[in-house]
């Protein structure tokens, strides 16, 4: 487990990159079983190996960080299952390009819980967080028909950008869709579609994706699995 605290990418202001810490404040009185799904996390070995080195100028330093630290991460601990606390969306390709630089025979797939496609030009707006999807279909390290994204909703992606994910084959269901299929199932599919497709599958979770009721800031999870 490691943190990237990283805000200064993000095409809105947010306080992204005050997320890792707040979530090991946390996690300090977390109950590791759940009485609903009767699952005890006990067994589990959870190593914190700290943030990731950031500048909050410079976006370009702190994205080779973000590369090199999951390259080292999956160079010293091959056989560990990074889960990372970000921080913006922008870190999604740079934790990809960095386990596909280690894993460089391995085809990576990618389950992303979001609202937003993530599919923004990098030529426009630079390398931000609504682009890291795009960044990796056109730099070859994912293939789109290996993306899927799950929970879009509303007026937050333009009519273009649906257009550039049908050009491109990305696997999408909004929210709606997966309401009426059930969240549960809608997950269980796209991870059995990506088994028969890809080597590793990188799981990203936006908390927009979740009603602002119940999820008013933004927070990244992301787990190699």
């Amino acid at each position: 487990m490691a943190g990237v605290p990283l805000s200064k990418s993000s095409i809105s202001a947010s306080f992204a990159s005050e997320t890792p810490n707040e979530l090991r404040k946390l996690w300090k009185s977390f109950n590791p079983y759940n009485l609903d799904e009767n699952v005890d996390l006990t067994s589990l070995n959870v190593f914190d190996i700290g943030d990731s080195k950031q500048a909050i100028t410079n976006i370009d330093y702190s994205h080779e960080q973000i590369k090199q630290m999951m390259i080292s991460m999956q160079t010293f601990h091959p056989r560990s299952v990074p889960i990372i606390m970000g921080g913006d969306h922008s870190i999604t390709a740079q934790l990809i390009k960095g386990y596909k630089q280690v894993h460089n025979t391995e085809t990576i797939g990618i389950l992303q819980l979001d609202t937003h496609f993530d599919l923004r030009d990098p030529s426009e707006i630079g390398p931000a967080n609504g682009t890291p999807i795009r960044q990796l279909i056109e730099g070859g390290i994912v293939r789109g028909t290996d993306v899927h994204t799950i929970g879009l909703h509303g007026y937050f992606n333009a009519k273009s950008l649906k257009h550039y994910a049908d050009t491109h084959g990305v696997n999408y269901i909004t929210l709606k869709q997966a309401r009426k299929i059930g969240v549960r199932q809608t997950v269980i599919n796209a991870l059995e579609m990506l088994d028969q497709t890809v080597d590793m599958i990188y799981v990203t979770i936006d908390m927009d994706v979740l009603d602002s009721a119940f999820g008013p800031g933004h927070l990244r999870l992301h787990q190699v699995v």
